[in-house]
């Protein structure tokens, strides 16, 4: 009975240290940037060709992070608005995914690029997908875009 009694103290035990990670070797992601920054651009809307410049504002937020393997991951994200010379409001969201394996070496890296502008208005809306695959020493073209028009 004392015998039963402990194997099950000890197993429980055991359990209760797997279920909290304790000893495992899992190293977690040290953040080493992680900011906000006011930003003004001009975009085109892709679906509505020889339409006036759109003129946004937002904020940019940004967070890169190091991996337990020693690459560097960088999220990024955008939102605005503004309108165009016509009068037209839109909105637009950026997201970017970015992993370096050199880092500060710039190549190679990969990168995720999706925008979404979408118009207060009769024009279309525009979502955009780039994705990168840069070699070492390549050069830096998506290696696939694709761009949804809706409206």
């Amino acid at each position: 009975m004392i015998r039963q009694t402990l194997f099950g103290v000890v197993a429980a035990f055991g359990l209760a240290i797997a279920g909290l990670g304790l000893g495992s070797q899992s190293a977690s992601a040290e953040v080493i940037k992680n900011g906000r920054v006011s930003v003004v651009r001009t975009v085109d809307n892709p679906c509505e060709p020889g339409t006036t410049p759109i003129y946004l504002a937002g904020t940019v937020h940004y967070v890169w992070y190091t991996t337990p393997d020693g690459s560097v991951k960088m999220n990024i994200q955008g939102h605005y608005s503004g309108e165009d010379a016509n009068g037209v409001r839109y909105v637009f969201h950026t997201q970017q995914h970015m992993e370096h394996w050199a880092w500060p070496v710039m190549t190679p890296f990969t990168d995720t690029v999706r925008t979404h502008l979408i118009s207060k208005g009769s024009t279309a809306n525009a979502l955009v997908v780039m994705t990168f695959d840069v070699p070492a020493g390549g050069p830096t073209l998506p290696t696939t875009t694709a761009t949804a028009c809706v409206g």
